[in-house]
């Protein structure tokens, strides 16, 4: 949505634009925002190559994680019809 937010900003809410004004977001963030639990989210980041270990702190790439998850839906999307 980098750019077109304002074709969703009828579906967007706070927590949603916060969100989009990160670059990076740590494991407590994302589980909070995705819902997904620690090792998805651990295994997911690792796939879409948007996972960064900077000493003990790991930050997700939020770019390449989003990008990530809409290419796979839309293969699943592809898959069921």
């Amino acid at each position: 949505m980098s750019g077109q937010a304002w074709k969703y900003s009828d579906q967007l809410d706070d927590m949603d634009l916060k969100m989009m004004k990160r670059d990076f977001f740590t494991y407590k963030i994302g589980m909070d925002y995705y819902g997904f639990s620690i090792r998805p989210l651990m295994r997911i980041a690792r796939e879409a190559g948007a996972f960064y270990k900077i000493g003990k702190i790991v930050l997700i790439n939020r770019e390449r994680f989003d990008a990530y998850l809409r290419k796979t839906r839309c293969k699943e999307e592809k898959f069921n019809d």
